[in-house]
C-alpha cells in the first residue's frame, strides 16, 4: 500500500529544549528496540504482546519509553528483625523483571540491601530483612524495579 502526500515542511520556528529532550529520547527509544528484535526470544515476546495495529517495533519503544512504577511499599510486616518482609507494590504496562530494596540508617550510610522475590498470589514482591536492627525509626527504604530495558521505577519512605 502506498500514500501519496508531500513531504513535511520544516518549521521556522526553533525547537525548545523540551522538545530536543523528547526528540532524543524518541530517538534512543528507536534505536534500542530496533537492536533488542533483533534477537528472536525478545522479538517473539514483543509480538505475543501487540494487539491490533501495534507492532513489535511499537511495543518495543513503548517498553523503553514506560519504566515500571513502584506504587507502594508495605512495611507493616517489618520491625527490624531477621527473617521479617517488606513487601513492594509494582505497576507497568509490561512485565518487570527484578525488584530491589535497600535500607539505610537515618544517616544516609546502607544497612543491608538485596533482590526481592515474585509472589504471585498477592500480586507483590517481597524482601525478606537479613539483618537485625534495633530501633527503625528513621529508616529510609528504598525499592526499585527494572523492566527489560533496564529502566527503573523508584518508591522510598522513611519508617
Amino acid at each position: 500500500m502506498s500514500i501519496m502526500a508531500k513531504p513535511p515542511k520544516k518549521s521556522p520556528i526553533q525547537a525548545s529544549d523540551t522538545q530536543l529532550q523528547v526528540r532524543r529520547k524518541f530517538k534512543v527509544a528507536s534505536r534500542w528496540a530496533k537492536e533488542a528484535l533483533r534477537d528472536p526470544a525478545t522479538l517473539a515476546s514483543y509480538t505475543a504482546m501487540a494487539s491490533g495495529m501495534k507492532s513489535p517495533y511499537v511495543m518495543a519503544i513503548t517498553n523503553y519509553l514506560c519504566p515500571p512504577e513502584v506504587t507502594q511499599i508495605i512495611t507493616t510486616g517489618y520491625s527490624g528483625n531477621t527473617g521479617e518482609t517488606i513487601s513492594v507494590v509494582v505497576s507497568g504496562k509490561f512485565p518487570v523483571t527484578g525488584v530491589r530494596v535497600k535500607i539505610k540508617d537515618p544517616s544516609g550510610d546502607d544497612i543491608e540491601q538485596g533482590p526481592c522475590t515474585e509472589d504471585l498470589s498477592a500480586d507483590c514482591w517481597v524482601y525478606t530483612a537479613e539483618k537485625m536492627i534495633t530501633g527503625i525509626k528513621g529508616l529510609t527504604v528504598t525499592a526499585e524495579a527494572f523492566d527489560f530495558p533496564n529502566h527503573a521505577g523508584t518508591l522510598q519512605v522513611t519508617l
